[in-house]
C-alpha cells in the first residue's frame, strides 16, 4: 500500500511450475477455481460469484465485512468482465479446505480494451456436504499493471498426494488456537513493532501480498516491506475459520494506520498453518484497501 510503504520494491519470487496429480483433491480445487473464473467471463461476474459462494461467504467492500453471496445478488450488473487465474494453492490434510491466490484484472466488456484495474485475489474454499467446492472467504488487493512477470502455478510439496486417515479435530478448538496465536501476534507488534517481531510469526516460505505490490516469498523483500509498515498500524481481528484436520485456517479483519491524515483503512487475511512441532505460523498474509 503506497501510503504505508515508502518506496517501490522490485519483487523477486522464485516460482517453479508444478502440475498436480489429476486424481488429487488439489487438482479438483484448482478446477473449481478455474471453472469459477470461466463462468465469470461467460455468464457475468455477478452470476458466477453467486453460484460459487457458500451461503456464509465473507467479502470486504466499502461496507467493510459483508455477506458475499447476498452482495453479489444485490449488485447491479455492469458491462465489465472480471478475469483471474490461480497461481498458488494450499490444502488442508482433510482435503476439504484450501486456499487459492493469483492475479486478477477487470476490463470493459469489449475486445482489445486495457484493464481498468489489476491485482491479486485470495480465496478460501471449503468442500460442501454435496461434494462441491464453495468459496467461504474472498479478498483482494490492487497493484499497477505488470509486464514481464511470469505466472507459474505452484503448491507445497505433497499437497497433491492423499493423506491416509487424516487426524480430525474439534474445529472450534482449532479456531480458538488460531485466534489465540493472532492475539499473541498483535500484542507482540504493539509492544515491539519491529521486523524481527513480525518475522517471528512467519513460516519459512511465507507469501506476502500487500496493496500495490506483487506477492513475494523473498526474505529480503519481505523484510523491506515489514520495515516500512508504520508503527501505528493496528489490526482489529473479526474472526477465524479452520479445517477439520486442524492444520490450516485463517484470521481476518480490518486494519488502520492511526497517524494517516486520511484515516487509511483496509482489510487483511492471514493464513495460518500448524507446523509439525505444533506451532501455528503465518504462511500467507494479504492486506488490501477497500
Amino acid at each position: 500500500m503506497k501510503s504505508i510503504l515508502l518506496f517501490l520494491l522490485v519483487i523477486s519470487s522464485s516460482l517453479t511450475a508444478q502440475e498436480p496429480d489429476s486424481s488429487s483433491a488439489l487438482f479438483q480445487l484448482r478446477e473449481a477455481e478455474r471453472n469459477f473464473a470461466r463462468a465469470s467471463v461467460m455468464y457475468g461476474r455477478n452470476a458466477a460469484f453467486v453460484e460459487n459462494f457458500a451461503d456464509e461467504a465473507i467479502i470486504f467492500t466499502d461496507k467493510w465485512i459483508t455477506n458475499g453471496k447476498q452482495f453479489w445478488k444485490d449488485l447491479k450488473a455492469r458491462p465489465r468482465v472480471l478475469k483471474w487465474e490461480p497461481e498458488y494453492m494450499d490444502i488442508a490434510d482433510s482435503r476439504d479446505f484450501g486456499i487459492s491466490t493469483g492475479p486478477w484484472e477487470v476490463q470493459e466488456y469489449r475486445p482489445y480494451t486495457a484493464p481498468a484495474a489489476t491485482g491479486y485475489f485470495l480465496s478460501v474454499w471449503k468442500k460442501q456436504i454435496d461434494g462441491n467446492w464453495k468459496v467461504i472467504l474472498d479478498a483482494g488487493s490492487t497493484m499497477p499493471p505488470q509486464t514481464g512477470y511470469d505466472h507459474a502455478f505452484s503448491f507445497p510439496a505433497g499437497d497433491d498426494k492423499p493423506v491416509p486417515n487424516p487426524k480430525l479435530v474439534n474445529v472450534d478448538s482449532a479456531r480458538a488456537e488460531i485466534m489465540e496465536r493472532e492475539k499473541q501476534f498483535l500484542a507482540a507488534w504493539k509492544t515491539n513493532p519491529l521486523p524481527a517481531t513480525y518475522a517471528s510469526f512467519l513460516a519459512t516460505g511465507v507469501r506476502i501480498q500487500h496493496e500495490g505490490y506483487l506477492p513475494t516469498t523473498n526474505p529480503d523483500t519481505i523484510n523491506a516491506l515489514i520495515s516500512h509498515l508504520h508503527k501505528t498500524l493496528t489490526w482489529e481481528t473479526v474472526g477465524s475459520r479452520a479445517a477439520s484436520s486442524g492444520d490450516l485456517g485463517f484470521t481476518y479483519g480490518l486494519f488502520e494506520m492511526q497517524n494517516n491524515p486520511k484515516g487509511l483503512k483496509g482489510h487483511y487475511v492471514r493464513i495460518w498453518k500448524k507446523q509439525p512441532e505444533g506451532n501455528w505460523t503465518i504462511t500467507l498474509e494479504m492486506m488490501g484497501i477497500d
